[in-house]
């Protein structure tokens, strides 16, 4: 039966986009094989359920206060939980100059959720700290005050990454419409990715193999110093992102 399969761990970054509401940036992997056949998850809806959340004072397990909120939701639609980084991009032409974002690692088993919600949790928020500072920096580009000074560890690898770039499309007519999310961190896009496949292959193990054979993930952002852009994941990956246009 369809709501027999289980899916597979996945990781997944989303926006609140003012034009189309919740919306999908990415999902690590790019394919998804049970995600439609899965009577029980509907992406629309958990897009939904975690981007128009009040996620300030939600009823789940909070761990943080600070801007950017970290956090841990069980069941969230019917046996899917997550753990999430929400976080900020700046964009002068959304509403309010910013365009709210999450990155999220989604799973159906609970124990293995808590068993690394530390090492995910880490890596999420460097994630997010690599894409804050990525839309730092373009905005400094724009000639626009940026105000915050860049993480020293993170400027070292977007100037080690930066011919990775994502190139700015000819927008013609459309030039007041809103930039694709990914065009606001356009140095930084490449090296979460990167990153985040490298995670993903460890933590997607079935809770056996984590237990039996643990592997331990770096802590630090030299889990993001590597970046192979002839990687057929990271490709499929890319290939997602650039098809989306607003």
């Amino acid at each position: 039966m369809a709501s027999s399969q289980t899916i597979r761990d996945f990781i997944l970054i989303s926006e609140f986009c003012e034009v189309e509401g919740p919306r999908c940036v990415l999902t690590i992997p790019a394919v998804l094989p049970h995600l439609n056949n899965n009577e029980n998850f509907n992406l629309d809806e958990f897009l939904l359920y975690i981007m128009t959340t009040d996620y300030q004072n939600f009823p789940g397990e909070k761990l943080d206060e600070i801007s950017d909120v970290p956090c841990i939701r069980t069941n969230i639609i019917q046996n899917f939980h997550a753990i999430l980084h929400y976080f900020t991009l700046k964009d002068s032409q959304a509403r309010g100059g910013v365009r709210p974002s999450c990155i999220a690692y989604i799973t159906q088993n609970q124990t293995k959720l808590y068993r690394l919600k530390n090492e995910i949790l880490n890596v999420l928020n460097m994630s997010a700290q690599i894409l804050k500072n990525a839309n730092m920096r373009w905005i400094g580009s724009l000639g626009q005050d940026v105000g915050v000074q860049e993480n020293n560890t993170i400027t070292s690898l977007l100037d080690k990454w930066n011919h990775l770039t994502q190139p700015e499309p000819e927008l013609g007519d459309q030039e007041k419409k809103l930039k694709p999310w990914h065009l606001l961190c356009p140095i930084g896009i490449s090296i979460v990715i990167s990153g985040l496949i490298f995670v993903y292959k460890i933590t997607c193990r079935p809770l056996e193999d984590q237990i039996l054979d643990p592997k331990v993930i770096c802590s630090t952002y030299d889990v993001f110093t590597n970046v192979n852009p002839d990687n057929v994941d990271f490709k499929a990956v890319m290939s997602q992102l650039n098809s989306f246009i607003l």
